[in-house]
């Protein structure tokens, strides 16, 4: 019989889930819905009391506590996920394509002969297969994968599920255990946590953005969309070509090779629309875009638009929107 178990291994840092171990427990709570299957969230830490009343999307949450998995490291994880994963014996393990992923993705797949399938974006069923959507080439290319029988590992990447479906309006099972075999000799020893200076706003944490295309034709008229944007308490990102040109700085870029946002408002200003861009911005709650060409590409993903010259609309938006707020 197959195993009817997915099992998704959570991220985290400072006692708090990674934006990515939310996404993969939407994942897998969207397939095992689907298909009347169990998902057990593993969390690996010192400490678990920050985890133990979060309603998670699982069926059941596992926390396995020592002191060595106080913060990641490879070789403690593994040991540990290796012995609980053959007792659990899943159809799937989740994990996110990230740094911490990629770490854990191989020395799993030798310890418990399964494939991984990384760059994944989609995953779903059909009967007894498990089908897999990856991006490769940096998004360039989409590859169709799939996984007939036995235990698979895959590796999803950020931005492609919705964090929000990752949690319920209800706490699972939680289960707290002493990690099932020893860590006091380990090759690697964790020494510390070096966080980079925060210099700029994070995009993909902003509910509300402004974004600026090659449409607002120059570096002065960046001011416009910031008066704009702090109208609105939102911030201004960026397509490519505005960051080439070194208007923004690239941590404001959003796209295919930049960054993947999902605000619950998008407004594309002089945004043409490049499959690129499209990318990392399509989900989005709600989209509207100004731009004076008609057949612009980016009103085919917009829910509003208008082919009004933006460089007139922006300061009397900007001056509507502080009298209604009485500024």
């Amino acid at each position: 019989m197959i195993p009817r178990e997915v099992v998704v291994v959570a991220e985290h840092m400072a006692a708090e889930l990674s934006d990515v171990a939310l996404e993969t427990l939407a994942c897998a709570h969207e397939l095992a819905f689907s298909l009347g299957w169990h998902v057990t969230c593993l969390i690996l830490v010192d400490d678990p009391k920050p985890f133990q009343a979060l309603p998670l999307a699982s069926d059941r949450t596992l926390i396995v506590t020592d002191p060595a998995l106080g913060s990641f490291n490879p070789a403690a994880y593994t040991r540990v996920l290796l012995h609980l994963l053959k007792d659990l014996s899943p159809r799937l393990v989740l994990l996110g394509n990230t740094s911490v992923g990629m770490d854990l993705a191989g020395p799993l797949s030798i310890g418990l002969g399964a494939p991984v399938v990384s760059g994944c974006t989609r995953v779903r069923a059909e009967g007894e297969r498990l089908l897999f959507t990856s991006k490769l080439c940096g998004g360039k290319l989409l590859a169709q994968s799939e996984v007939r029988d036995g235990l698979a590992i895959a590796l999803l990447m950020p931005g492609s599920y919705n964090r929000e479906i990752g949690m319920l309006d209800r706490v699972p099972r939680v289960d707290v255990q002493a990690s099932p075999v020893p860590l006091e000799t380990l090759p690697l020893r964790f020494l510390e946590l070096v966080e980079p200076k925060m210099e700029d706003v994070d995009v993909t944490k902003v509910p509300i953005l402004v974004a600026a295309g090659r449409g607002i034709q120059s570096r002065e008229n960046i001011e416009a969309m910031e008066s704009l944007a702090k109208a609105l308490g939102g911030a201004v990102c960026a397509t490519r070509p505005v960051v080439d040109q070194r208007w923004l700085p690239r941590t404001r870029q959003i796209g295919r090779s930049g960054m993947t946002v999902k605000p619950r408002l998008y407004l594309a200003l002089g945004v043409s629309g490049a499959p690129e861009h499209v990318e990392g911005m399509k989900d989005s709650e709600l989209i509207v875009a100004v731009n004076t060409d008609p057949d612009a590409p980016i009103f085919d993903v917009a829910h509003y638009g208008a082919t009004v010259d933006l460089l007139e609309l922006v300061p009397v938006l900007t001056e509507r929107i502080k009298a209604l707020r009485g500024e």
